[in-house]
C-alpha cells in the first residue's frame, strides 16, 4: 500500500518493521521538528490502519469485531458487504477505536482469523492542534473586546460597523471551533479499516495456471464474437452514408452506361437512334 501524504508509516504489512524517524526515536517518544523531544503522551497523533483478515465465517467475525469495539468505547463509522451469492464475498468496516485501545484493537482484529496484511500510519498534528487552539483563544478575546466596544458605541454608524465586525469574527471563530472538534475527534480515536474475507477471496491464482484446451477455446470464441460485434456496429454506422452515396451516384452511373451503349452500337455499325427534332411550329 502506498504511503499517504503527510503520514509516516509505522509498520510494514507484517507489523514487525518501523520506518524513518519513528525507527530512530526513543521508546515512548516522537521526533519533534522543532528540535525538542516530547513524550508521546504529550503529542497529538492521528492513528490509522488497514487490516485484511482471512476468516472462516464472515458474519461471526464481523459481529465479534463490532462487539469488541462497542465494549471498549468505540463505534462503527462505516460498513459494507458483498452480496451473499457472490463467488468471493467480503466485508469491510471502518472502526473508530479509542486511542488508548488502538494497539489492543489491532491485536484483537488480527486474532479473528489469519491476518494477511497490516498497514498502519501515524500523523503528528501537534503543531496544528496548538495553532488552532491559539487562534480560537485569540478569536474569543477579539470578540470580547468588540462586545465591549459595542456597549460604548455612541452613534448608529459605530454600532453598525462594530456589529459587522462581530458577525465576521463570529463566523471565523465557529470555523476554527469546527476544525478544533475534528482534530479532537481524530486524535481521541484511531481509525481501523478492517476487511474480512473468506479463503477463496484472498488466495491468488498460481502463476503457472494455464487455461487448457477448453479455456483456450472459450477465449477464442469470445474474441470471435467480439470481432463480429465490432463489424456489425461499424456496418450499421456506415449504412446511412452508403445510402446517400448511392443516391448521389445513380445519375452518373446512368450517363456512363448510356455513353457506353452508344459507343458499342457505333462500333458494330448500328444506326444511332434518331434524335428528336423540334417542330418549328411548336406542334
Amino acid at each position: 500500500m502506498s504511503e499517504e501524504a503527510g503520514a509516516v508509516p509505522l509498520s510494514a504489512p507484517d507489523g514487525a518493521q518501523r520506518d524513518g524517524a519513528a525507527q530512530e526515536a526513543a521508546p515512548g517518544e516522537y521526533p519533534d521538528p522543532s528540535g525538542t523531544d516530547l513524550d508521546a503522551a504529550e503529542r497529538s497523533v492521528v492513528h490509522t490502519a488497514s487490516v485484511l483478515v482471512q476468516v472462516e465465517d464472515l458474519d461471526a467475525a464481523a459481529t465479534d469485531a463490532k462487539q469488541w469495539v462497542r465494549d471498549n468505547g468505540g463505534y462503527v463509522s462505516a460498513e459494507s458487504a458483498s452480496s451473499t451469492d457472490s463467488a468471493n464475498p467480503t466485508m469491510r468496516m471502518t472502526l473508530k477505536v479509542p486511542s488508548d485501545h488502538y494497539e489492543q484493537a489491532l491485536e484483537e482484529f488480527s486474532a479473528l482469523g489469519d491476518r494477511k496484511s497490516l498497514d498502519r500510519y501515524a500523523e503528528d498534528v501537534t503543531e496544528e492542534v496548538a495553532d488552532v487552539d491559539s487562534r480560537v483563544d485569540s478569536a474569543e478575546a477579539s470578540l470580547g473586546r468588540l462586545r465591549d466596544l459595542l456597549e460604548e458605541a455612541g452613534t448608529v454608524d459605530e454600532v453598525l460597523e462594530i456589529e459587522g465586525q462581530l458577525s465576521t469574527r463570529q463566523a471565523d471563530l465557529e470555523a476554527l471551533q469546527a476544525r478544533q472538534r475534528v482534530l479532537a475527534e481524530s486524535t481521541a480515536y484511531g481509525t481501523v479499516d478492517l476487511s474480512l474475507a473468506l479463503p477463496s477471496s484472498v488466495v491468488p491464482p498460481s502463476d503457472d495456471d494455464s487455461p487448457g484446451f477448453l479455456g483456450g477455446l472459450a477465449s477464442g470464441w469470445r474474441a470471435l464474437t467480439a470481432v463480429v460485434d465490432v463489424l456489425v456496429v461499424a456496418f450499421a454506422w456506415l449504412l446511412p452514408f452508403l445510402a446517400v452515396f448511392a443516391l448521389a451516384a445513380a445519375p452518373a452511373v446512368w450517363l456512363v452506361r448510356r455513353s457506353r451503349a452508344r459507343r458499342e452500337a457505333a462500333a458494330h455499325g448500328a444506326p444511332r437512334p434518331a434524335e428528336p427534332v423540334a417542330d418549328d411550329l411548336g406542334t
